[in-house]
């Protein structure tokens, strides 16, 4: 393969600054990113990617516990429990720690009193519910728990 086809350290390191431009990434995430082959597209030398990574690592440009934090917060308001956040983060290669700005009971009884109220009056609706919220990483017992007390308090018939 000829140099012409071996990407510039500016040239990579442009394209770094764009990606984060663009949103937070984490350092495994980005990596990645700059080492996948793009069509007629030269491709980074790896030693050029850790440079660079290591070097927007020192600038604080690159903070995969800010990113963390983040995910998390973006995360958490568009209805997910914490295990969905945590199984999110590792996708994208974040093992940094998180705050959540709220527990799971208090963001599931939000989440059934506002986005998915019209949905418990019956029994499909429920079980709706019931697999939505699965799949924002609340648990079994926790959704079973507060699906309860909300139809319970609505007072909605069977």
């Amino acid at each position: 393969m000829s140099s012409d086809f071996i990407e510039t350290y500016e040239a990579l390191w442009n394209r770094a600054l764009w990606y984060l431009g663009r949103r937070d990434f984490a350092a495994r995430e980005l990596r990645l990113k700059l080492l996948r082959p793009r069509p007629n597209k030269p491709v980074p030398a790896e030693e050029d990617v850790e440079r660079a990574i290591e070097r927007l690592l020192e600038l604080g440009l690159l903070d995969d516990a800010r990113t963390a934090q983040r995910l998390a917060e973006a995360l958490s308001r568009k209805g997910f429990g914490s295990r969905g956040i945590a199984m999110e983060l590792r996708q994208r290669g974040i093992e940094e720690a998180f705050e959540l700005p709220a527990d799971d009971a208090e963001r599931l009884k939000e989440l059934l009193q506002t986005k998915y109220s019209a949905k418990l009056e019956d029994e499909r609706g429920r079980r709706s519910v019931y697999q939505a919220l699965l799949r924002k990483g609340f648990t079994h017992g926790l959704i079973r728990s507060a699906m309860k007390d909300y139809i319970e308090e609505m007072d909605f018939d069977d």
